[in-house]
């Protein structure tokens, strides 16, 4: 289903918040305890409504189920007292849309682009072969470092302490993409999507899940590499979301999205910095240093 609101991507920059916890320190960048299970992450501003005005306000039925928050939360500043802690969340703010679902129309005598829930991501470069969890929209209730501005996002994503995750419902600005978000550390030790600066444009990758609109099993389907990012919150919203929609891709797509370095004063790289400054494109506006910037690497694939 199509949310009516459009999150801010700084969930999705899912950030990833708490990748870099090293265990019993809260990290700064992952501020937020979603629920006693669920964690969230950083975002991005999203597109605003036809009238321009992006409100912030907290989703009333975002809260994971038991089943769900186990694996699929993201950003928690201090994990629960549970046996499988969750990481930590970034803000995100949403923007109400439109609740009647729409579908990004085809070109002419096209055959219709579908809407794909990824279930299951195969890439065979990197060795990964993993089920995709469904995210869910949560409040944020979280801080940021001395010295940093404040977030005006409320809510943000759920991001599994281990594994991936896609949003369970999507909404206007991500028509025809897979977003796909994981960890790249954990409370010291590397996520599944650690390896992800492995990629390089031509490399493979392989989904599997449903259409959104119809419900149509899609199978095995084949995206190439074709961009590598170095971004933050901020820019990573906009690589993302599309503004306009001129801006929405013609054929199907996978974004891939990781944490690169939390917001806070002498917070490490995660991700190798030589690699990452080589082989992605640089989005990110201002000093990559700032200590108030949560980096973030994506991935994007389209459908061969």
């Amino acid at each position: 289903m199509r949310t009516s609101r459009a999150i801010v991507l700084l969930v999705a920059l899912v950030a990833l918040a708490g990748c870099a916890r090293e265990g019993g320190d809260p990290s700064p960048a992952a501020e937020a305890t979603a629920s006693s299970t669920a964690s969230a992450v950083p975002a991005v501003t999203s597109r605003a409504t036809s009238t321009g005005a992006a409100t912030t306000e907290a989703s009333p039925s975002a809260t994971p189920t038991s089943e769900a928050t186990s694996s699929a939360t993201a950003a928690a500043e201090s994990p629960s007292p549970t046996s499988n802690p969750t990481p930590p969340a970034t803000p995100t703010s949403i923007a109400t849309q439109p609740s009647t679902p729409t579908v990004a129309p085809s070109p002419t005598g096209e055959t219709r682009v579908p809407e794909i829930r990824a279930t299951h991501l195969r890439i065979p470069k990197l060795a990964i072969d993993a089920e995709v969890q469904g995210s869910q929209i949560v409040p944020y209730t979280g801080t940021v470092p001395e010295g940093c501005p404040a977030p005006t996002a409320t809510t943000t994503l759920t991001v599994p302490s281990q594994g991936i995750a896609t949003p369970e419902e999507t909404w206007q600005g991500i028509e025809r993409k897979s977003w796909i978000y994981g960890h790249s550390r954990w409370q010291g030790a590397p996520g599944l999507f650690f390896s992800l600066p492995g990629l390089s444009v031509g490399d493979e990758l392989f989904v599997d899940g449903f259409d959104r609109i119809t419900g149509d099993p899609v199978s095995n389907r084949r995206f190439v590499v074709d961009g590598l990012y170095l971004a933050d919150t901020e820019s990573g919203g906009t690589l993302v979301n599309a503004q306009s929609p001129d801006e929405i891709p013609s054929r199907g797509q996978v974004i891939l999205q990781t944490s690169v370095r939390e917001r806070g004063v002498g917070k490490a790289w995660i991700l190798d910095r030589d690699t990452l400054l080589a082989k992605a494109e640089t989005r990110v506006d201002g000093d990559l240093d700032d200590p108030c910037k949560y980096l973030l690497f994506f991935v994007f694939a389209t459908a061969a």
